[in-house]
């Protein structure tokens, strides 16, 4: 009988219509290589532990693996022991995974650990899990036949990004993401969308996200050929008419010269796709912006983080200056490329006016959308590391790190009303009137409503996702004491 493999996404909050692209690739290249049967569990649609409990009982796999980050860890802890109650081996992987793959294998659901990218330890791995041999894995720790783990300290990044497959899009509930997708709505509501990556690896230094992306993929910078990333948006146009995509990449205009390949190649395709992307304020220069609006540019994400330049630097270490950012946006405006401003509140030492600056500088600026968080110090970062060295007092229950409801620690302000700082800057910025024709705009269709609905979970109690589905009141507060009754058992 054919051996099954179950992948297990468990989203439990802020649902968005971000498909797992990740998942998505693990499942492809198993097919692939293995000639498995692969099934996928993913919550984003129904956030119930319930599901995966009846998903793993309906589909009765051989082996379970979890993908999780940080903000996931309750969730997933959860989902594994679900898998190890009914005699599965469980392997996890993701960001957090990476950085504390001995407090992983402290866990006795959790059979194997892949460190960073999965796609060439993923094949070896299963078939290790499968045989039951027990052996040491490059790029996974493996519990060995004693319990203790097999400990492997490499990465395998994958050397060339055009040899993976696309994503299994058909184990995906793809139309329902596509409907749920918003990157362009502040644009065009509605416009049916998907997330597409296009390279891996970022050489910036910022403490927030370092060393923790080198560990999941390595400082240099891995692209795919533009015809590559072309090919892979003619097909999902054709199978499932999108008419737009954002691409994943943390800093996309990196490498300028694959930029103005990728705009020939996407101008020779004649796709007409609306598209945008994340980049840094100094590295799209107005030649380069032109060019890349002339082939559906459409909006920008780009990092401020803080108008202060002691906390941008001092703390964040970003590398770019507030004048930078507020040209660019300036620029992008004037050029009819929306931006999406990303910030965060309360970094260590921040006062309360530093905040205030901030939310009043990005207010001005005729950005279309900002993204306020809370600063939370991911574990395995420059900026976690630093904090402990100084004497913070940090939660290490990591199921209470949330970037958009609550800080692991007590910073400045406390954190009633630091969140109260969060909710009075969502309100200044959106209430501005240079910001009510796109609201106004994002509201004049259901899905557009949909979309401001996901978003308004991030700054109201609680973030639980069916308040985004409609369900009533007394169905979202079911949820919310499931979820509550969820961390606290991952917490034990």
């Amino acid at each position: 009988m054919p051996k099954k493999l179950a992948l297990v996404f468990p989203r439990f909050r802020y649902p968005s219509g971000d498909f797992p692209i990740g998942i998505g690739l693990l499942a492809a290249v198993v097919r692939a290589e293995l000639g498995l049967e692969v099934v996928v569990c993913d919550t984003t649609f129904d956030p119930r532990l319930e599901a995966v409990a009846a998903f793993l009982d309906r589909e009765r796999p051989d082996l379970v693996g979890v993908g999780m980050s940080t903000l996931m860890l309750g969730e997933g802890l959860a989902t594994c022991r679900l898998a190890k109650e009914r005699g599965l081996p469980v392997f996890v992987g993701g960001p957090h995974p990476t950085t504390d793959p001995a407090g992983m294998m402290d866990r006795p659901e959790i059979d194997a650990v892949v460190i960073g990218e999965g796609e060439l330890v993923i094949v070896e791995l299963v078939e290790v899990l499968l045989s039951g041999a027990r052996r040491p894995v490059s790029g996974a720790w493996v519990r060995g036949a004693d319990g203790a783990p097999l400990p492997s300290h490499e990465r395998r990044p994958v050397p060339d990004l055009d040899a993976l497959p696309w994503p299994a899009w058909d184990l995906l509930e793809m139309e329902r993401y596509i409907t749920a997708w918003g990157q362009l709505d502040s644009f065009r509501p509605g416009l049916r969308g998907v997330n597409v990556t296009a390279s891996r690896g970022c050489p910036f230094t910022c403490t927030f996200c370092q060393p923790v992306l080198d560990a999941m993929f390595g400082r240099k910078l891995r692209q795919r050929s533009p015809d590559s990333v072309v090919a892979e948006l003619a097909a999902l146009k054709r199978r499932y008419r999108i008419e737009g995509f954002w691409f994943t990449d943390d800093t996309f205009t990196t490498n300028r010269k694959w930029v103005l390949r990728f705009c020939d190649a996407m101008e020779e395709a004649d796709l007409r796709l609306f598209w945008g992307c994340t980049t840094r304020a100094n590295l799209i220069a107005p030649d380069l912006m032109r060019r890349m609006h002339a082939v559906g540019l459409r909006k920008i994400g780009v990092g401020l983080e803080s108008a202060v330049e002691r906390i941008r630097e001092g703390v964040y270490e970003k590398g770019v200056s507030a004048d930078e950012v507020s040209s660019t946006v300036r620029i992008a405006h004037e050029m009819g490329v929306q931006t999406l401003l990303f910030l965060m509140l309360g970094a260590p030492g921040e006062q309360r006016a530093e905040m205030l600056q901030t939310i009043e500088l990005a207010t001005r600026l005729p950005a279309a959308e900002a993204s306020f968080s809370l600063f939370v110090p991911i574990p395995g970062t420059d900026v976690h590391k630093r904090m402990v060295e100084e004497g913070y007092t940090l939660s290490t229950d990591f199921t209470d790190y949330d970037y958009y409801a609550r800080q692991p620690f007590v910073g400045e302000v406390s954190r009633r009303e630091l969140r109260m700082i969060q909710r009075w800057a969502y309100l200044r910025f959106y209430a501005h009137p240079q910001r009510w024709r796109s609201v106004a705009r994002a509201a004049s269709t259901a899905s557009g409503v949909r979309s401001l609905g996901r978003k308004l979970l991030r700054i109201v109690p609680g973030g639980v996702p069916a308040a985004a589905e409609g369900r009533d009141a007394a169905r979202v507060q079911l949820e919310r004491e499931r979820l509550a009754e969820l961390h606290a058992r991952a917490r034990a």
